[in-house]
């Protein structure tokens, strides 16, 4: 995924360690966050082959790893909830993070038809709720004494965005604040229409689907019992009724019991 500033990628062997480091306890980025889970490369490495969670790193233009954001599937089918760092404080504020977290979000909604995006912020965080209020996303709740820092606990912010409010905010307006980027299609516009129309064209030509091929092969089988039940047609019903007279040897007696 391509944005201005940084580039998200998949991680590659060499990159889990890393994303440990940067997520580690007492880290920088754990700090504001408000996240102290304590994992190793080879624990979060786990997590993502076994799809818990799917980390990818941020590169900056010169190719160099400065973060990770992350996402996992919650609640009912198509809710995520997204998560980042920015692992070193000389590189806050400049960006990095904050188009990341756009390019997951976009790629959410664009690729993987996600309904619903939650973020969780630490309430102390100057920083990153200053930069949720300049989206789209809306404050669902508080939650009270969420996480624990310099000796006082401290409330946590959830954040919501649903699929038109994203989409909606890609849109130019005059009070458009979204720092959306807006991903570009993974197959081209004009390729998909094309597509459609070699397969129009197929099947104007041939005919030939499966359907028609199931519908052909049933229409056989048909055809091929039918003569038998032709036959069988011809010959009497023993249970028809007739109008011959019943032989009065098998008639009943008048008045018998």
């Amino acid at each position: 995924m391509q944005g201005r500033l940084v580039t998200l990628e998949w991680p590659g062997d060499d990159d889990w360690a890393a994303i440990a480091s940067w997520l580690r306890p007492g880290s920088p980025a754990a700090v504001l966050s408000g996240d102290w889970e304590l994992l190793g490369a080879a624990e979060v490495e786990a997590a993502n082959r076994s799809g818990r969670v799917h980390h990818l790193v941020i590169r900056t233009k010169d190719g160099d790893g400065i973060g990770t954001v992350s996402y996992q599937r919650s609640g009912r089918i198509g809710g995520f909830t997204v998560g980042g760092a920015i692992g070193s404080p000389e590189l806050w504020r400049r960006g990095y993070g904050a188009e990341a977290v756009v390019l997951l979000v976009d790629y959410l909604f664009h690729q993987l038809d996600a309904h619903r995006v939650q973020v969780t912020t630490a309430g102390y965080n100057k920083g990153i709720i200053r930069l949720m209020t300049k989206t789209p996303f809306v404050v669902e709740g508080i939650l009270r004494d969420h996480c624990y820092l310099d000796g006082a606990y401290h409330d946590s912010i959830v954040w919501g965005l649903l699929r038109d409010e994203h989409y909606a905010s890609l849109k130019p307006s005059a009070d458009n604040r979204v720092l959306a980027v807006g991903l570009e299609d993974f197959v081209d516009g004009d390729d998909k229409a094309q597509a459609r129309a070699v397969l129009a064209e197929h099947l104007t030509t041939t005919g030939r689907t499966a359907l028609a091929e199931f519908l052909a092969d049933a229409s056989a089988h048909h055809d091929e019992a039918t003569p038998g039940a032709a036959a069988r047609a011809d010959e009497p019903d023993a249970t028809a009724r007739t109008d011959e007279p019943v032989p009065a040897a098998a008639a009943p007696a008048r008045g018998a019991a």
